[in-house]
C-alpha cells in the first residue's frame, strides 16, 4: 500500500503524539523504579549487614565463653590424665554454659576423645584428629571455631569453638571443644526463620559453598549452588559486598544483598523475589499508563482531523502526481507522451496554495521522464556488454596462466644465474691457481736437470712462496666445494620448479606419505595460514609404492580447496592410518560444505563452484583420476554448513610396477 501524504503527516504527528507523552511517560516511570530499586537494595543491605553484625557477635561470644572455660581447667588435671575429674568439670560448666546444647568434649595432643559431657563412653578412646578444626587448633595454637559438620557423638549439626590447652611449661595437651548446634540454637534459629517481606529470607554459606544457615534444612551443609548458577552468590565469595539483582539456583530473579561475617569466612545472604519487591510498583504504574495511552489516543485523534481537513487540496495534487506514467523508452513519441500525462496538473496549476507546486511538478516530471527512458536504454545496452565480457573472461583465463608459467620459468632463469656465478668464479680461479703450478713444477724440473746446488735449491724455494704454492693447493679444495654447494643449490631450484608446477616424476618409488603431506602442506601454507589451524594426525604407516609427484598434486588440491572453503578461524584435520592391506589419508575441513545436490558433481571435469578467474574446474577431476590411476579410490562425505571430508584410499601392494 502506498502511503500518500496526508497519511504520512497524521503518521508523523501521531508518532510525534505517542513518542512525547509514552517517552515521557516511561521516564518517570522508569525514574520511580529506580528509586524504587535503590529503596530495596537499602533496605536489604540493611537487613544483611545488621544480621551479620549480630552473628558476628554471637560467634565471639560463644568463643570468649570457651577460652574462659578452657583457661580455667586445671593444667595438671591434663597432665596426669585425671580424665574423670575432668569429666565432672565439664558437667559443671554445662549447667552454666547451656548454649553449648552439644555439650563440651576433651581431645589429648594425638587427638584422641578422653572426657565429654553430656558422657558417651562407647565414644572414649576413638581418635578424631582428622577433624579440620583439631588439625588448625594444633598447628595455629589458638582457638579456632570449626566450618558446620555432623557431630559423630550426637548426630546433631553442630559448629565447634575450641581453647587450645597446654601446660605450664607450654607443652601442648590438647583441646577443649564445645558445641552449638545449628538447627536449635535460638539466636541461629532466628536469623534462619527471619522474613523478608513474604517469602524473602535470610541464608548463610562460607566460601567453600557450604550452606550453613538456611530455611529449608535440608540445604544445610550442601554445596548445591553449582559454579555459575548464581552469579552474585559466585560474586560474593570473590568479595563482593553489597546489594544487586541476579537469578538464583532454581531460576527466580532475585534482589539480594551480602555482608561478610566479620572473624570468619562466612556470608549472609538478604534476598527476596524481583517480582514481590516490586509488586507496588506494578500497582502504581497501571493508572499512569492507561493515562499515557488514553491521552495519546485523544491527541493523535484530535491531530488526524485537524490535519484531514487542511490538506484537501493537496490529496488532489498528491493522487494526480501519483498517477503519472513514465514513458518506456521503446516509446517512439516519448514527448507527446509526457505532454499527455502533464495535462492532468493542468486543473491543479490554478489552485490558490498549491498551484505553483502543481506546475514545478510538471516542470521537473517532464525533464525526469526523458533522462529515465534515456537512462533505461543504457542500462540495457550495458547489460549486454556485460554479458560478453563475462564469455571473454573465461576465454582468456587459460592465455592469462599460460603467461604466468612463463613468468615462473624467467624467475627460475634469474635464479640460477646466482649458483652459475659461484661456479664461473671458482673455475677461473682454479685455472690461475693452477697455471701458476704448471709453472713451478716446469722451472723446478729444469733446475734437476741442471743438477742445482745449495744455491739453487734456495732459490726454488723462493719461487715456491712467491707463488703461494701452499695456499694454492689448500684453496683448490675450498673452490671445489663451492663450486659443488653452487650445482646443488641449482639443482633444488629446478626441482622445486617441478614441484610447484606438478611435472610429473616418470620413476616409481616407494616413499613416506607423512613426508609427502608434510612437503605439501609447506607449498599451500601461504593459503592456509591465514584461515585455518591444522591439526595433524598421522599414523604409523608403511612406504608406499606410487608417483610422489602426482599424489601431491592430489594433496594440494584438496587442501586449498579446503582452506578456500573457510572464511576464519577454521581447523583442516589430516588423518593417515592403515587399515589392512590399504593406506588411508583423510583431510577434513569445518568450512561451509558442499550441497547435497552438487557433491555427485565434483570430480566432473571444469565443474567448480568458485567464481570466475579463482578455478579452472579440472582440480578435483585430475586428482580423482590419479588415485583410480594407482589403483585407489576417493570419497567425500560433506554436511552443509559444518564441512567436508575427503578419504583417499590407496593399496599397499600392487601387481606389478608403473
Amino acid at each position: 500500500m502506498k502511503m500518500t501524504l496526508r497519511l504520512k503527516t497524521m503518521l508523523i504527528l501521531v508518532v510525534t503524539v505517542v513518542v512525547s507523552l509514552g517517552g515521557s511517560g516511561l521516564f518517570f516511570l522508569q525514574y520511580f523504579e529506580n528509586a524504587f530499586r535503590t529503596s530495596v537494595f537499602e533496605t536489604l543491605n540493611s537487613v544483611a549487614h545488621e544480621n551479620a553484625k549480630t552473628l558476628s557477635d554471637y560467634l565471639r561470644q560463644q568463643e570468649a565463653m570457651l577460652q574462659h572455660i578452657g583457661t580455667m581447667l586445671p593444667s595438671d588435671a591434663l597432665g596426669i590424665k585425671d580424665y574423670l575429674w575432668i569429666e565432672s568439670y565439664l558437667e559443671d560448666h554445662g549447667r552454666d554454659f547451656n548454649s553449648f546444647e552439644n555439650g563440651f568434649f576433651v581431645l589429648d595432643e594425638k587427638g584422641v576423645l578422653r572426657s565429654d559431657h553430656p558422657a558417651h563412653p562407647e565414644k572414649r578412646g576413638k581418635n578424631y584428629s582428622f577433624r579440620p578444626y583439631f588439625q588448625q587448633t594444633m598447628g595455629e595454637r589458638r582457638g579456632v571455631i570449626s566450618v558446620p559438620y555432623r557431630s559423630s557423638r550426637t548426630g546433631k549439626v553442630v559448629i565447634t569453638f575450641t581453647a587450645y590447652l597446654i601446660s605450664r611449661d607450654n607443652r601442648p595437651l590438647g583441646l577443649l571443644g564445645g558445641s552449638i548446634r545449628l538447627l536449635e540454637d535460638p539466636d541461629l534459629k532466628q536469623i534462619r526463620t527471619q522474613k523478608i517481606g513474604e517469602t524473602g529470607y535470610l541464608y548463610v554459606f562460607n566460601k567453600s559453598r557450604m550452606m550453613i544457615l538456611h530455611p529449608d534444612e535440608k540445604r544445610i551443609l550442601t554445596r548445591d549452588v553449582p559454579l555459575g548458577a548464581n552469579l552474585m552468590f559466585d560474586a560474593a565469595i570473590e568479595g563482593f559486598e553489597g546489594a544487586a539483582e541476579t537469578v538464583n539456583s532454581k531460576g527466580v530473579a532475585m534482589f539480594v544483598a551480602f555482608h561478610p561475617v566479620a572473624g570468619t569466612d562466612w556470608i549472609v545472604a538478604a534476598q527476596q523475589p524481583v517480582a514481590e519487591a516490586l509488586a507496588p510498583l506494578a500497582e502504581s504504574q497501571r493508572p499512569l499508563t492507561l493515562f499515557i495511552v488514553f491521552g495519546s489516543i485523544f491527541a493523535a485523534a484530535f491531530g488526524m482531523i485537524m490535519v484531514h481537513r487542511s490538506m484537501r487540496g493537496l490529496v488532489m495534487l498528491e493522487t494526480v502526481t501519483a498517477q503519472l506514467a513514465i514513458p518506456d523508452e521503446n516509446d517512439q513519441q516519448i514527448e507527446a507522451s509526457l505532454q499527455a500525462e502533464t495535462e492532468k496538473l493542468a486543473k491543479l496549476s490554478e489552485h490558490v496554495e498549491f498551484g505553483s507546486l502543481a506546475i514545478t511538478i510538471s516542470e521537473l516530471y517532464s525533464r525526469l521522464g526523458l533522462a529515465l527512458a534515456k537512462t533505461r536504454k543504457m542500462a540495457n545496452e550495458l547489460d549486454g556488454t556485460y554479458q560478453q565480457l563475462k564469455a571473454t573472461q573465461s576465454q582468456i583465463l587459460q592465455q592469462e596462466k599460460m603467461a604466468s608459467v612463463g613468468q615462473l620459468a624467467a624467475g627460475v632463469a634469474h635464479e640460477i644465474n646466482n649458483p652459475m656465478g659461484f661456479i664461473s668464479s671458482n673455475l677461473s680461479s682454479l685455472g690461475r691457481y693452477q697455471a701458476k703450478l704448471t709453472t713451478y713444477q716446469k722451472q723446478l724440473e729444469d733446475w734437476i736437470e741442471q743438477q742445482a746446488d745449495a744455491e739453487t735449491q734456495a732459490q726454488m724455494q723462493a719461487v715456491r712462496k712467491k707463488l703461494k704454492i701452499n695456499y694454492v693447493l689448500e684453496d683448490i679444495q675450498d673452490l671445489i666445494a663451492e663450486s659443488t654447494e653452487g650445482a646443488e643449490r641449482v639443482r633444488e631450484i629446478v626441482q622445486n620448479l617441478k614441484s610447484f608446477s606438478r611435472v610429473d616424476q616418470t620413476s616409481f618409488s616407494e616413499v613416506d606419505i607423512n613426508e609427502c603431506l608434510e612437503s605439501t602442506l609447506a607449498i599451500a601454507w601461504n593459503e592456509i595460514k591465514y584461515k585455518a589451524t591444522v591439526e595433524k594426525d598421522f599414523g604409523q604407516i608403511p612406504p608406499l609404492s606410487c608417483f610422489p609427484q602426482q599424489l601431491n598434486q592430489v594433496f594440494l588440491n584438496i587442501l586449498v580447496n579446503a582452506a578456500q572453503a573457510i572464511e576464519k578461524n577454521g581447523v583442516i584435520r589430516i588423518h593417515t592410518w592403515q587399515e589392512g592391506g590399504w593406506l588411508k589419508v583423510a583431510i577434513s575441513d569445518n568450512g561451509s560444505g558442499i550441497p547435497e545436490a552438487l557433491r555427485s558433481r565434483i570430480f566432473e571435469p571444469f565443474f567448480t563452484t568458485k567464481e570466475v578467474g579463482q578455478g579452472t574446474g579440472l582440480g578435483m577431476s585430475i586428482s580423482y583420476e590419479i588415485i583410480k590411476a594407482h589403483h585407489g579410490d576417493i570419497e567425500i562425505e560433506s554436511s552443509e554448513g559444518h564441512g567436508t571430508t575427503f578419504t583417499i584410499r590407496l593399496p599397499l601392494q600392487r601387481e606389478g610396477k608403473e
